[in-house]
């Protein structure tokens, strides 16, 4: 019960918190037994937010040192969440996996959902561990006692974030088709163990295929600045619109595998793009400057009227903007500084950041209400706040971004004043890293057309 009284709730912050992009919605089943088995990048945020995209409940499986004390399993279980014991956490405490095992069997066997992740391990990295077997294995078992006449759904899914801890940045679920183990039932007979980890290779191998992958650690910040750098350049270049995610999602997809294979290639030029684009952004950084300022499309349009514009839109839109923060700010603030002061792993930063602001914004919320009504117990007058509360929330939302950007151009009007020199180099070092990142696709494209 209390699952269905959150999620519309819980639905609500995560798409504050994260914009979302998703696709394949369309491969979840109504009605069979489905396994999801999706990567597992950040901690409690993963299972939900894949949990948000169905109507269907979702029976989420997390590391067992996390269920401690009966009122919090009491919880957790309440909320569609049972333990999953890892290695690293004792044999005897492996040992309670057999009764969690045996509770996906029976979930499964009653054509319910299940979630499990195949890493066994939470990491934020642009590569997949190597799977573990025990998802296999229970799909396999539940296979075995329905003597394999019943047909379970094994979706492979990708959860990918631009930047998993930071409030606003991106999350693409890529959802796949659903896999079957109905073939592999006379192999599993004879040899039950080749079979499993034959599975597992196969799921592994699709699961890659709804990922943004970097084979080489070393280039991982060459894709991020690819992405900063050249992503909307190049969604232009297809004709298509920058802005749109799932354009985006499907562009980050081209220019992972242009990187790998750029580095098999090509690997000259993807180190220089790799120690140009590293020199250039952090000049940047110490310049308080982003790319997007540099664009030529970007600083043909900075005049004096454009300047006279921004101006009255900061001054009207940040008094709005101040009534947005009162209202709304404090628990998220609340939320990121608890996170900054105590937690340690960035796997988990963006769970505690992002649950803990959604639980101060409810009781913020209920506080703000109360108040309304004892100082003028009018129903009118309350729905009113609680209808402003909700509609400054999200204009700050809308507006944050717009005035990010004016203040932005506004230090780049005063750096070519003050420091006209470094301006140019920097528009002189972007023009050469948009020359190779050119090059870099031109190579690529030539490989895509005869592959």
């Amino acid at each position: 019960m209390l699952y269905w009284i959150i999620k519309p709730f819980v639905y609500i912050f995560y798409r504050v918190f994260y914009r979302f992009s998703y696709k394949g919605v369309e491969n979840i089943p109504a009605n069979k037994a489905v396994v999801f088995a999706p990567n597992h990048v950040n901690a409690f945020i993963d299972p939900v937010a894949l949990g948000l995209l169905t109507r269907r409940k979702v029976r989420f499986f997390a590391r067992g040192d996390v269920f401690k004390g009966k009122f919090l399993k009491m919880i957790l279980s309440s909320i569609g969440i049972s333990p999953m014991y890892r290695m690293q956490e004792g044999y005897a405490e492996i040992k309670k996996n057999d009764k969690t095992f045996e509770e996906c069997r029976q979930r499964l066997t009653d054509n319910q959902v299940i979630l499990i992740f195949p890493e066994g391990i939470c990491i934020q990295d642009k590569r997949l561990v190597p799977l573990k077997k025990g998802l296999t294995r229970i799909v396999f078992q539940t296979e075995e006692t329905l003597d394999f006449k019943k047909e379970l759904l094994i979706i492979p899914v990708g959860l990918n974030y631009t930047a998993a801890w930071k409030f606003r940045s991106k999350l693409f679920i890529d959802i796949g088709k659903p896999l079957t183990i109905t073939e592999y039932e006379e192999r599993y007979k004879q040899d039950k163990v080749r079979t499993i980890n034959d599975f597992t290779k196969v799921l592994e191998n699709k699961m890659k295929e709804h990922l943004l992958i970097i084979n080489n650690k070393d280039y991982d910040e060459a894709m991020d600045a690819i992405a900063e750098i050249y992503l909307e350049e190049w969604i232009k270049d297809d004709g298509a619109n920058p802005r749109n995610l799932h354009n985006q999602y499907h562009a980050l997809r081209k220019i992972a595998q242009m990187v790998n294979f750029l580095e098999v290639n090509h690997k000259q030029l993807l180190d220089e793009i790799n120690v140009k684009t590293t020199t250039y952004l952090k000049q940047l950084t110490e310049a308080d400057l982003r790319d997007h300022l540099l664009r030529p499309e970007k600083i043909s349009k900075m005049n004096f009227g454009t300047f006279v514009l921004e101006s009255q839109v900061i001054l009207w839109g940040n008094i709005i903007y101040l009534f947005g923060l009162i209202t709304n700010y404090p628990p998220y603030f609340s939320g990121k500084y608890f996170s900054d002061k105590k937690i340690k792993q960035k796997e988990f930063y963006a769970s505690a950041y992002l649950h803990i602001a959604m639980i101060l914004w409810g009781i913020y919320f209920g506080i703000q209400i109360l108040t309304v009504a004892l100082l003028f117990r009018n129903w009118s007058l309350i729905g009113i706040y609680a209808v402003s509360v909700i509609a400054l929330g999200l204009y700050n939302l809308f507006f944050y971004p717009v005035r990010k950007k004016i203040f932005g151009r506004w230090r780049l009007l005063r750096m070519v004043r003050k420091q006209r020199d470094v301006v140019e180099n920097l528009v002189s070092e972007r023009a050469e890293i948009i020359l190779l990142m050119k090059e870099a696709r031109d190579y690529f494209k030539e490989y895509e057309r005869k592959s």
